[in-house]
């Protein structure tokens, strides 16, 4: 095939963003009846992966302001997803950590990607050895000029 004739790399990364931008968007139930977006799942993740965080910790790991965070927080605890508690040597932190139903979440979320990303993880699991490091070369080129 010629090079006039092949897809650009660009357009099919477009494609894939849309494809992913459609399963963010879409508010989801894990398991607990409640339909949870994108952010507000991401987030019981984050603190299932690193119990007893604070919210310094919690923006850090999600990338996101603490800000955010302090807002999904906010409507997780009151959906019950999440606790905030303090240490017992620490009166002025706030930490958090998963209620049962965070916790049933965190699992349905876990068969939610294992289902949807399974193919991407197929694909990626198939590369052999000098294809994964080309393209790993090549989207580190193509992100380090946004300063990430």
């Amino acid at each position: 095939m010629s090079k006039q004739n092949r897809e650009s790399i660009l357009d099919m990364i477009y494609r894939t963003h849309l494809y992913l931008q459609e399963r963010e968007r879409t508010p989801r139930d894990y398991g607990t009846g409640d339909l949870l977006y994108s952010s507000e799942i991401h987030t019981v993740v984050a603190v299932s992966k690193a119990p007893g965080c604070n919210l310094t910790v919690l923006a850090a790991r999600l990338n996101i302001s603490k800000a955010a965070v302090s807002k999904f927080v906010a409507k997780l605890v009151l959906k019950g997803y999440l606790i905030k508690s303090k240490p017992v040597d620490n009166d002025r932190e706030v930490i958090f950590n998963l209620t049962k139903k965070g916790q049933t979440a965190t699992n349905g979320h876990q068969a939610f990607e294992k289902n949807t990303f399974g193919p991407f993880f197929q694909v990626e699991a198939a590369l052999s050895e000098r294809d994964y490091q080309a393209i790993k070369e090549f989207f580190k080129k193509l992100i380090s000029p946004t300063g990430k």
